[in-house]
């Protein structure tokens, strides 16, 4: 076993992901929602860059940097540090939170799996279908209006002469699932004429490996290494064609872990005390108990079964120690927080029941393999 295998970290103040999205706000000239990320700032400071691209490899932690690029390839060569993700570290909330400048607590968008009391549904948010179903939810997540959201994109049109873009696969015109083709993309918006060609120019852009293949085939798969030799190649590639006066930063949404499952059903004694299926994460698994059940009985229980692999954390601990952010702003997350949310302190996830389904790595717990990201900046 590594030695930090299982060291915990939580959202770094100031140098996570929301931070950074706010020093491209300041940056693009709007007015920043949270604290910006001052390493950041002073980057930007040092001259007046005319495309400013923010690229998202998703998963790809600084574990698995560390694990497959040496310190002279490209990557390893410009990074400039370690950052950390938000919690919980997971697409749905940490990519959200990029494209907001948002935390967790103000945006809404918690985890893979969101319990909406009004219809009564725990909900795949993304896919908008019942949790471990291919069932359609009863109202479309993305057009329930609470869950609308701006994005600094949005912001950045809306409110200033600088253009802004978003280069990924859900594009509706034109998706790029490929790293040539979001390469080429990036690139022609870098190189197209601005109006009287003096704006600066934002790009959002994502890709979502290594990410896939490490949930289905794990950290030592050939494929994730060849993945992360093609990352690393095309980016290189990517930076060698920006024009004159570009800023290519680069990161992660978070990383991932190797890991084992601890299915609630086959423990009677767990399992019965609960109101509904589990939801979120099942590396941050809410709980939601029977309204009879005598909260202390649980927490011995639930310690019992499951020891030291998880970190209990009751509604009013979340709320306390600010997981999801300084400040409850959104009227979902009381809601989503159910009684208490079991937090991932070693490798096991939590299913409701065997219909959950079981990656060979995942995330959203709070070691520091998933929440550790780099931070990898190179100008040109």
């Amino acid at each position: 076993m590594e030695k930090n295998k299982y060291t915990l970290m939580l959202p770094i103040e100031g140098e996570n992901l929301v931070n950074l999205s706010n020093s491209i706000l300041k940056e693009m000239g709007v007015q920043e929602l949270n604290e910006t990320f001052k390493d950041i700032d002073k980057q930007l400071s040092k001259k007046n860059y005319r495309n400013i691209i923010l690229l998202i490899y998703d998963g790809m932690g600084s574990s698995i940097l560390n694990k497959y690029l040496s310190k002279e390839e490209f990557l390893q060569k410009h990074k400039q540090r370690d950052i950390s993700s938000i919690f919980p570290a997971t697409t749905v909330a940490a990519t959200t939170s990029i494209l907001t400048g948002l935390e967790p607590a103000e945006h809404g968008w918690l985890g893979w799996d969101m319990y909406f009391e009004d219809d009564d549904e725990t909900i795949s948010v993304f896919r908008n279908t019942i949790k471990d179903t291919e069932r359609p939810a009863k109202h479309k997540v993305k057009e329930r209006p609470d869950m609308v959201y701006k994005t600094i994109i949005d912001r950045i049109n809306e409110q200033t002469k600088n253009q802004a873009y978003i280069v990924w696969p859900f594009d509706k015109e034109k998706p790029c699932n490929t790293l040539d083709e979001i390469n080429s993309r990036i690139i022609d918006i870098c190189k197209s004429k601005n109006e009287a060609n003096k704006n600066k120019k934002f790009i959002y852009a994502y890709y979502d490996n290594p990410d896939k293949i490490m949930h289905q085939e794990g950290f030592n798969s050939i494929n994730v290494k060849n993945e992360m030799i093609k990352i690393n190649q095309k980016t290189e590639e990517l930076y060698k064609q920006l024009p004159p006066e570009s800023l290519l930063i680069i990161t992660a949404d978070h990383g991932h872990i190797e890991c084992t499952y601890e299915t609630i059903s086959e423990n009677k004694d767990v399992y019965n005390m609960l109101a509904r299926t589990t939801a979120l994460e099942p590396r941050a698994c809410v709980i939601k108990l029977k309204s009879n059940i005598n909260k202390e009985t649980f927490e011995k229980k639930f310690k019992e079964t499951y020891k030291d692999k998880f970190k209990l954390y009751s509604k009013e601990e979340v709320i306390q120690n600010k997981l999801f952010g300084k400040k409850i702003k959104h009227s979902r997350v009381e809601e989503n927080i159910g009684d208490y949310i079991a937090v991932a302190t070693k490798d096991a996830c939590l299913r409701y029941d065997e219909k959950g389904k079981t990656f060979k790595t995942y995330h959203a717990g709070i070691t520091k393999d998933e929440m550790e990201i780099p931070l990898i900046m190179i100008s040109s």
